[in-house]
């Protein structure tokens, strides 16, 4: 995979993590701040990756 299919995979992700939480939100779900603390980890270390892997394949690390 390339670095710009990373950024569009992390996108996706991302926007379905937000839509999945407001969801939640609307439909008053209990311990929806877990669910939104766990995902958003998950999703940071995603984006974390991303870039280190953007980086080691552009040649600047």
């Amino acid at each position: 995979m390339n670095q710009k299919t990373y950024l569009r995979l992390m996108l996706v992700l991302t926007l379905v993590f937000g839509a999945v939480i407001a969801l939640l939100a609307l439909l008053d779900i209990g311990n929806i701040g877990i669910v939104a603390a766990a995902g958003g980890i998950v999703v940071g270390l995603g984006w974390a990756l991303t870039s280190v892997v953007s980086t080691k394949r552009d040649g600047t690390s």
